[in-house]
């Protein structure tokens, strides 16, 4: 479908940005504004779950084989951008940081392994929510998804829905990006990968678009995915069983890898924007007014 852009929003009945959902959240913001240009536009909400509790093992034994997946993941993802084992300081880190989750979430106490249970849930969901939406970005043919969860803010809507059109357009008869970084989430320094990145282009006035050496993520909060690059990403996702149950940004992560290592995804396919349009509220307060 020649210039179109699919628009999914994550989120669920409980959620602590409701507005979200409405006319004035960012997703139909966006939709709105870029459906006046020269892009059709699909939109599409998941808020419900769709993971039954009683299909997955909510039992101490899987919160903890769910701990050790994730965090085995993140050493796996400091290795792969880092070409290097693991040093002293780092292991100590997720030593200290399993020992910590492990008595928050597996015992001794009832409300630990309760919340363990409600931790496995809310993740799967998520997960599934995240697949559910990247699907069915694939079912409309759109050329382009961006993948909102319900934190995603802006405070400039009419400027993100500018900029990323002409992006947009520009990106169309290029092979790069396959995925872009929308959302100002874990800075890039934070995530020790400065070196990894070399300036592409302005994003506008305020903030540039950089390539990076070595793919990665700074959270699902807000995702560009180009169409070719997500068919491959949601077979990898698929290949991946739900069970340990990990967060989907560090399975995401896991896909990305696996891609690389294969060759499916190389460097310069993965673009950020510094400063990034997007705020994830629910690590950055205070929260941006409602968009509108």
């Amino acid at each position: 479908m020649a210039n179109s852009l699919f628009i999914g929003l994550v989120t669920h009945p409980r959620s602590r940005f409701p507005d979200a959902r409405g006319a004035h959240g960012l997703a139909a913001s966006l939709a709105s504004r870029i459906a006046g240009s020269d892009w059709s536009v699909v939109t599409a909400q998941q808020t419900e779950n769709l993971v039954d509790p009683a299909d997955i093992d909510l039992s101490p034994a899987a919160t903890r084989a769910s701990i050790e997946k994730e965090l085995q993941t993140e050493g796996d993802w400091w290795r792969f951008h880092h070409h290097a084992h693991l040093p002293l300081h780092k292991r100590l880190v997720l030593t200290a940081r399993r020992t910590a989750r492990l008595w928050k979430y597996v015992g001794p106490s009832a409300a630990a392994r309760t919340s363990g249970q409600a931790m496995l849930e809310r993740l799967a969901n998520i997960e599934r929510a995240h697949l559910s939406l990247m699907e069915q970005a694939l079912n409309a043919d759109c050329q382009w998804a961006l993948i909102l969860e319900d934190d995603a803010q802006s405070s400039n809507p009419d400027e993100l829905a500018n900029d990323l059109t002409n992006h947009l357009n520009a990106w169309n008869n290029t092979p790069q990006p396959s995925y872009v970084n929308m959302s100002e989430s874990f800075a890039v320094t934070e995530l020790g990968l400065s070196q990894e990145l070399r300036r592409h282009s302005a994003w506008n006035s305020k903030g540039d678009v950089f390539s990076a050496t070595i793919p990665f993520t700074n959270t699902v909060c807000a995702m560009l995915y180009r169409r070719e690059f997500l068919q491959a990403l949601v077979q990898e996702l698929r290949s991946i069983p739900l069970e340990p149950i990990i967060p989907i940004d560090w399975k995401l992560n896991k896909a990305i890898m696996a891609l690389s290592h294969s060759g499916k995804l190389g460097a310069d396919d993965c673009y950020v924007v510094i400063p990034a349009p997007i705020v994830q509220g629910s690590m950055h307060a205070p929260p941006f007014p409602a968009q509108g």
